[in-house]
């Protein structure tokens, strides 16, 4: 990517981090998600799960697969753990809305040297270290080319265990979460569109100011615009990529993250079960997170068909919209759906 945008480093009270938009960057706010960065960004709540409570069920699952798998994470878990500077070559914005994770891997197996050597001695040289995590963040750096190369193959093998079964309802979360942003940002503008993007965000007129503790920067993409990530595993936070050449970027947790390994739906309440029936309310709120029928039909304790009666009516009340990825079809919740939810205290 060609580096182009302005960064300043500031002083003082105020917003940690600002980014000001012109309507030039406005035109172009793009959406897109990032297998690779669910991957690497999993990793933190493998290294500390007590940050990541939502992900409980995950790691506990993933920490079982793990066991004799032969997986070294070492490097990969000192690069990324913790809670400051990741380097940015393990999490490259994605260049196009919905990208493979073998097209991700395949860029990063072509980062630079360069780039390796430089984003990971900024690391080195940061403070807060562990003896043993700098150790290995010296031995990455002894030998980048290589290093590089064996944290790939890890990486790869890694997201086969413990992403892969799970991208399904995981990617049908993001796509729907980019879906509505953009919709939103359509018709309501940018005011709309980070209105609820992450508590820590406010804008107002092309200024966007997020609440960061350890970034102090503004940040002018010069005519290149922004990219919007919804990131499963950025919860609890919002994650910005802002140093040249990769383009500015903000990770945020998408809608429906809390929910996403809850095995079964809470019991829907009373108003809303008044509302539409018991059978449909439970169906309805279960679609926090994007469901197929036979996932609906597991969740709720009732047959395929019933589900599928259920969704029907829902669907034709326009409640529920389905999307297709591959041979499967996921239900989630249309826009007048979540606006029911919440006009009954049903949304997170």
């Amino acid at each position: 990517m060609v580096a182009g945008h302005e960064i300043s480093r500031r002083e003082g009270a105020g917003a940690a981090l600002t980014f000001r938009l012109s309507p030039e960057d406005l035109s172009r706010v793009r959406f897109a998600f990032s297998p690779l960065q669910e991957a690497v960004m999993s990793l933190g709540a493998l290294s500390d799960p007590g940050r990541h409570v939502v992900h409980l069920p995950w790691v506990e699952r993933t920490l079982e697969v793990l066991k004799g798998s032969g997986v070294d994470l070492g490097p990969a878990l000192a690069l990324t753990c913790g809670s400051g500077y990741i380097p940015d070559f393990l999490t490259p914005p994605p260049l196009t809305p919905l990208p493979t994770f073998e097209a991700e891997m395949a860029l990063l197996s072509r980062t630079p040297h360069e780039t390796v050597e430089e984003e990971v001695g900024r690391l080195a040289k940061g403070a807060g270290l562990s003896p043993e995590r700098r150790d290995v963040v010296e031995a990455f750096l002894a030998d980048p080319e290589g290093s590089l190369g064996r944290l790939v193959e890890a990486l790869a093998h890694y997201h086969e265990i413990a992403i892969a079964p799970h991208w399904p309802r995981m990617r049908a979360l993001l796509e729907g979460d980019v879906l509505r942003r953009a919709q939103a940002f359509a018709f309501g503008g940018p005011e709309a569109l980070f209105a609820d993007l992450h508590r820590s965000v406010r804008y107002h007129e092309g200024l966007v100011e997020i609440d960061k503790e350890c970034v102090r920067a503004e940040v002018r993409p010069s005519g290149r615009g922004v990219l919007l990530v919804p990131s499963i595993f950025a919860w609890p936070a919002l994650l910005a990529v802002i140093e040249p050449p990769w383009q500015p970027t903000l990770l945020y947790p998408p809608r429906g993250t809390a929910k996403l390994w809850i095995p079964s739906p809470e019991e829907p309440g009373d108003a809303l079960g008044e509302a539409l029936g018991r059978g449909r309310a439970s169906v309805l709120k279960g679609l926090l997170v994007p469901r197929t029928t036979t996932e609906v039909a597991r969740q709720t304790g009732t047959s395929p068909g019933t589900a599928s009666g259920h969704l029907s009516r829902l669907r034709r009340a326009g409640l529920v919209e389905p999307h297709r990825l591959g041979r499967s079809v996921f239900y989630r919740l249309s826009y007048e759906g979540e606006a029911l939810l919440a006009l009954f205290g049903e949304v997170e």
